[in-house]
């Protein structure tokens, strides 16, 4: 009987120093550790990335593990870079990020390759660095989205543009805007005067608006693929007595964008799933460190809606679904 008692223990022992499961009592626990992974986002007061945020604290809930959302007041990669390196140096189990400068981010994205450290991309991707995943709105499909819904409400009538991106390098608003001018190099009369950035900073958004309108009065369209663009405009277009002249379209479905669509004084804007970005960006990490499960596709669009006064109250259930 002491024999059979000791050869239990021993084998309970071996059990927890070989990771596996205990079976005991008719139950089975498996030794695990919490899991730290790290979201680096590219602005930490920002609206549409606090979205992204309680998507991320909720898969944290959700799947056990311990979060951690770090990042920049302001768009600098210099910042985020050094968040990745202080996440790599932490011996973290996974990092959410968005690769806003792929050319300044991709040693340390290589970095945390060669420490195994699995890297989730949201919001854009980059094809020269490694990761897991990518989560995020199929931003061609976005802009031809816009662009198709501006030729359905102008039919013939000549349009001069002006659009606003964050930076000049950023892959999500490259491939917006080229999805917009894809789908309007078919309209009738169609000519982007500008293209301008304002590194999501309201007031210099502002002030390239300001300075737009003056050097080129043909302009009677504005495209935003960066969130500030469309508030700034409105504010510049009342500022100026521009309301009967000027068109806006933006991005997000931040409150204040919102509540310019139901004014009026933005036509349209672009809603994206932040959400999902951060929510399945944890469920995917959590997968792969912890059951060796890979995403079935490298690319998962996040969705995007079109949004106007007339269909603002519906479709957030199509979106968000």
């Amino acid at each position: 009987m002491k024999k059979l008692h000791m050869v239990l223990v021993a084998i309970v022992v071996l059990g927890v120093v070989m990771g596996g499961t205990v079976f005991a009592g008719g139950g089975a626990e498996k030794a695990k550790k919490e899991l730290n992974i790290v979201f680096v986002t590219p602005l930490i007061a920002h609206p549409v990335w606090d979205v992204a945020r309680a998507g991320f604290e909720a898969a944290a809930k959700d799947y056990g593990f311990k979060g951690q959302y770090v990042g920049p007041q302001g768009i600098d990669p210099a910042d985020m870079v050094n968040q990745i390196e202080l996440a790599i140096a932490s011996k973290v189990d996974g990092i959410i990020t968005m690769p806003i400068a792929p050319t300044a981010m991709r040693p340390v994205l290589k970095k945390a390759a060669e420490a195994k450290i699995p890297v989730v991309f949201v919001g854009a991707e980059d094809d020269e660095s490694p990761a897991l995943a990518f989560i995020g709105t199929n931003e061609a499909e976005l802009g031809r989205q816009g662009g198709n819904a501006i030729k359905a409400r102008f039919g013939t009538t000549p349009l001069r543009a002006i659009i606003l991106q964050s930076t000049m390098d950023a892959s999500f608003a490259i491939k917006a805007r080229d999805g917009y001018l894809d789908a309007l190099k078919d309209y009738p009369d169609f000519k982007m005067v500008l293209n301008e950035s304002c590194n999501s900073d309201m007031q210099i958004a502002m002030q390239k608006f300001e300075a737009a309108f003056k050097a080129y009065p043909e302009i009677n369209l504005v495209i935003g693929v960066c969130g500030e663009a469309g508030p700034a405009a409105a504010k510049v277009i009342k500022e100026n007595k521009l309301e009967d002249k000027i068109t806006v379209v933006a991005i997000d479905d931040v409150e204040e964008t919102m509540n310019l669509v139901k004014s009026g004084a933005i036509w349209g804007t672009e809603a994206q799933n932040f959400y999902k970005m951060g929510n399945l960006g944890g469920k995917i990490l959590v997968d792969y460190i912890t059951k060796g499960i890979k995403p079935a596709s490298f690319k998962n669009d996040s969705g995007s809606a079109f949004v106007t006064k007339e269909n603002m109250d519906t479709y957030k259930a199509a979106l968000y679904k």
